[in-house]
């Protein structure tokens, strides 16, 4: 894949100078490219199905929207030959896209208290816009039965992929999730789209101030459950684990909450966003590790030691929601 010749189909103009590998996930690619037009973040992915374009071209309308909004984001390039949001098709397999690169740098842990405020209003600025999900799928919370979880997790310790305890401990954390979210969608709250991924690593620290990045994993939610998985799982040193601040938790709702943003239920059910992505990703890592998704023995091998690593993050969740709602009220 030559980054310069993808930049020139997408129309940024002729590349000027090395291109900065950003990304080299096998399907997911992105760098850094200097152009006629200027510099841009240009990304590329292997074509989705059918079944997942519709949460694509919602995100690309989030992305659009807070731009035009006026919130913190990159300026994504648009282009009339886009096809699916913000991507356009640059050969028979891939689509692309772009943003405007900015120089910055990402927080460190424990996010600062300003940045920390900045990330709550911000998640209350994209609430405002109000991007519906339309036909958009809502994987992550469609509980999957107590009969599969008993299929996959006897051949995960049939392979070696785990041992029994960590089986029962998946086990019970998913059924203990599975309640939680079936009894947050017994009164369903209205979805929109939301970020869905607001990390460390998508915050950028510019001379102008924070700005908020990649909204390839925007996703039907919930924002007052959006806010609260953000809040919870910002700070620590791995994405798989999870160690709250209160500092971080107390300025993102507050941020959140002088901005305008919409309180929800304060007891466990807040945290249904949270732990329903959290048991959705150890579930394809668990699928991943077991081959149920292709891959050699080395792919095969980094998800056993990431499902292994989930799934104490997702025990602690369950055993923490308890406290964690205590810091919601006060």
């Amino acid at each position: 894949m030559d980054p310069s010749t993808v930049a020139e189909r997408l129309g940024l103009g002729a590349s000027r100078g090395r291109e900065t590998v950003l990304k080299a996930d096998e399907g997911n690619w992105a760098w850094r490219v200097a152009t006629d037009s200027g510099v841009w973040v240009v990304k590329v992915r292997d074509n989705w199905g059918d079944d997942h374009s519709g949460v694509i071209e919602r995100a690309g309308q989030l992305e659009i929207a807070a731009w035009r909004a006026g919130i913190a984001v990159p300026e994504p390039f648009l282009s009339d030959a886009a096809t699916v949001g913000v991507w356009q098709p640059v050969d028979e397999h891939h689509h692309a896209s772009a943003q405007r690169f900015l120089p910055g740098e990402h927080p460190e842990t424990p996010l600062p208290p300003s940045i920390a405020s900045w990330t709550g209003a911000t998640i209350a600025a994209l609430e405002r816009l109000a991007i519906p999900t339309g036909p958009a799928a809502d994987y992550a919370f469609i509980p999957h039965p107590e009969s599969d979880w008993d299929e996959w997790l006897a051949q995960a310790v049939d392979l070696g992929v785990l041992d029994r305890k960590a089986a029962r401990d998946l086990k019970a954390a998913a059924m203990h999730v599975n309640r939680i979210i079936t009894s947050a969608v017994a009164r369903p709250p209205e979805k929109i789209m939301v970020h869905n991924d607001i990390s460390l690593l998508n915050i950028l620290v510019t001379a102008e101030g924070p700005v908020l990045l990649d909204f390839d994993g925007a996703a039907p939610g919930v924002p007052w459950w959006d806010l609260i998985s953000t809040a919870f799982g910002m700070d620590g040193d791995d994405v798989r684990t999870v160690e709250p601040v209160r500092s971080t938790v107390d300025n993102m709702l507050s941020g959140y909450l002088d901005a305008g943003g919409t309180i929800g239920p304060t007891d466990e059910t807040a945290f249904t966003g949270m732990l329903a992505g959290r048991l959705a990703s150890t579930a394809w890592e668990l699928w991943m590790a077991c081959g149920h998704r292709g891959g050699g023995p080395e792919l095969r091998a980094e998800f056993t030691r990431a499902v292994r690593i989930s799934i104490g993050a997702l025990s602690t969740m369950v055993d923490s929601t308890g406290e964690w709602t205590t810091w919601l009220r006060g």
